[in-house]
């Protein structure tokens, strides 16, 4: 309780009026402390292997003919391992939380040949040095069809099937202009201007280095010789 007198006061001083005491109560109030409940955080890890696919490479290969294609590296998917740590907040999970990602298995590429070679077309009735090149070339080697057509394309385009074609500039010569020449004397004596010698032994030499004539044509259109 608060017990007193107040008085005013004049402007010159004076006391211009006294009133009547007064008296407050003044109850104090106990107030209840609030207490908020604790949120129930669980953390958890989870983890979990994921797929990752693998791709596919093409290559050109320019001694397998167009249209074709080869596999020459099978493909594998690989795996990794993706962890993430998932904090719940009173049963509410957080958005906030990273994952962390480890390869296990690297994926492979798949790796296939596309064919690029094309058969060039020529005379259906090869006649001189062209009809004995045709004619050797299925008797040694079972050389026929699209490989003859390459093998005809290859040796015109070197020679034109000319026996005494000569490079003075590098010494290839003969038919399959080989380079030097004289390598042609392991087919015969007669290497020089024998249209027969000079197509066994360029026959021999497709077949020790290339394979096939369409493998030779396929070089030699990349790079201009074979």
């Amino acid at each position: 309780m608060i017990t007193g007198s107040v008085a005013a006061v004049a402007s010159d001083g004076g006391v211009a009026a006294t009133f009547a005491s007064a008296s407050t109560n003044v109850e104090s109030v106990t107030v209840a402390a609030i207490t908020a409940p604790e949120a129930e955080i669980v953390t958890t890890t989870t983890s979990e292997e994921v797929v990752l696919e693998h791709g596919t490479v093409e290559q050109s290969d320019p001694s397998e003919f167009k249209g074709t294609e080869t596999v020459v590296t099978e493909g594998s998917d690989g795996v990794a391992l993706v962890s993430k740590i998932v904090t719940m907040v009173d049963g509410k999970a957080s958005t906030d939380d990273p994952s962390v990602t480890v390869v296990l298995d690297e994926p492979v590429d798949q790796v296939v040949a596309v064919g690029t070679l094309t058969v060039p077309t020529v005379t259906s009735n090869p006649t001189g040095n062209r009809a004995i090149g045709a004619e050797l070339a299925a008797s040694m080697y079972g050389w026929s069809g699209g490989e003859w057509q390459c093998l005809d394309a290859l040796w015109t385009r070197e020679s034109g099937w000319n026996a005494a074609a000569h490079n003075s500039s590098s010494g290839a010569h003969g038919i399959p202009q080989a380079l030097p020449g004289s390598k042609m004397a392991s087919a015969g004596a007669d290497w020089y201007s024998n249209p027969a010698t000079q197509i066994k032994w360029g026959l021999g030499y497709i077949k020790n280095r290339y394979g096939s004539p369409c493998a030779a044509w396929g070089h030699s259109e990349t790079v201009g010789w074979y």
